[in-house]
């Protein structure tokens, strides 16, 4: 099964992410595509948290050691960490938020097709970057809509109960 990742190598914002694949081969490796280059990798466990991987005939010993906001890899006695996320839900969330044609606000869109189920916020209200203002169920499940920067709450673009197709418009904040 093929795995896509958005890669965060060192500080977010120092260096732009890395886009990774990863997916096994017939014959038991892993084809791990970083930006575009292909490399085959062997990689065995050795015991939790550390693995031995053979890449273009080279051999690397790797400790990996999960932490809050990242994971730390040590090889050859350097640390780097690394925070990985998938891909597509990476993409799902930079749709779900947008600057309004002012540059000024946030206009907040559906990332996904379901039922507006709830409104959590009214015009006038202010609201804190990552507040959710708004419920979505999609595939019975709910899911809740947040701001990115916040702001304060300058039309509202749909009505609870009603369906909504992914990309329409839910809230606008200035």
């Amino acid at each position: 099964m093929r795995q896509e990742y958005a890669a965060t190598i060192g500080r977010p914002g120092k260096q732009p992410d890395k886009n990774v694949t990863a997916e096994r081969t017939d014959d038991g490796r892993w084809r791990v595509v970083v930006d575009g280059e292909e490399k085959l990798v062997d990689a065995v466990m050795i015991r939790p948290g550390t693995w031995s991987l053979i890449v273009d005939g080279r051999s690397y010993l790797v400790d990996v050691d999960k932490r809050k906001r990242a994971t730390a890899v040590l090889v050859n006695a350097s640390e780097t960490n690394i925070a990985l996320e998938d891909a597509r839900r990476k993409r799902l969330a930079s749709l779900v938020t947008r600057k309004d044609s002012g540059g000024t606000g946030e206009v907040i869109v559906a990332p996904i097709t379901g039922k507006l189920v709830k409104l959590l916020v009214a015009v006038g209200d202010k609201v804190e970057a990552g507040q959710a203002v708004a419920v979505i169920e999609a595939m019975k499940m709910e899911n809740e809509i947040a701001a990115e920067r916040g702001g304060t709450v300058k039309k509202i673009h749909a009505e609870a109960g009603t369906s909504i197709e992914t990309h329409d418009q839910l809230v606008t904040l200035e």
